[in-house]
């Protein structure tokens, strides 16, 4: 998860052994207008898909970048325009991060070069706030990794995988 991963570090550190942030921020302000998400004058899963098209990295395969444009376009009415309801406005937590206790809950920050809705920038701006935090910027890859190249997102994830497992904290 993004945001969300702050939340948890945040509210369930000594229940967690760490958190992976993908496109994490505290906050990013609003750069785009999400009523056209849900109205009744325009087919909402093409908006959908039309709002996250330039989020995906161009070296994407073309195959991996049409499944994820069309998860958005198969959205249920309204659930986008949630997601972003919650980025932009319940889900602001720049005043809480740096509260983040890395120690107890190691944070990793993962954003790909070609993101602009939570850009380098932004996670950048977000591990300077939390003392501790590891931050990486995945190379050719944008907003969903995971789904739009999956082979160069094991690449950076794996090995944060790895150093987790060494950790030695125990959970109960």
């Amino acid at each position: 998860g993004g945001r969300v991963v702050l939340n948890l570090a945040l509210e369930h550190a000594d229940e967690l052994r760490a958190v992976i942030g993908l496109q994490s921020s505290g906050h990013v302000d609003p750069y785009y207008d999400i009523k056209w998400l849900h109205h009744a004058d325009v087919h909402g899963g093409e908006v959908c898909a039309g709002y996250v098209y330039g989020l995906v990295a161009p070296q994407s395969p073309e195959s991996e970048r049409w499944e994820t444009l069309w998860h958005y376009m198969q959205g249920g009415p309204g659930v986008f325009k949630g997601d972003l309801h919650f980025y932009m406005i319940d889900g602001d937590i720049r005043d809480e991060i740096s509260k983040i206790d890395t120690d107890k809950c190691p944070v990793y920050l993962l954003t790909g070069e070609y993101d602009y809705s939570c850009s380098p920038e932004h996670t950048r701006s977000t591990a300077d706030r939390i003392k501790g935090a590891d931050m990486r910027i995945m190379e050719k890859l944008g907003h969903f990794p995971m789904s739009e190249n999956p082979a160069q997102f094991r690449r950076y994830l794996l090995p944060l995988l790895d150093r987790i497992r060494g950790c030695n904290k125990t959970t109960s």
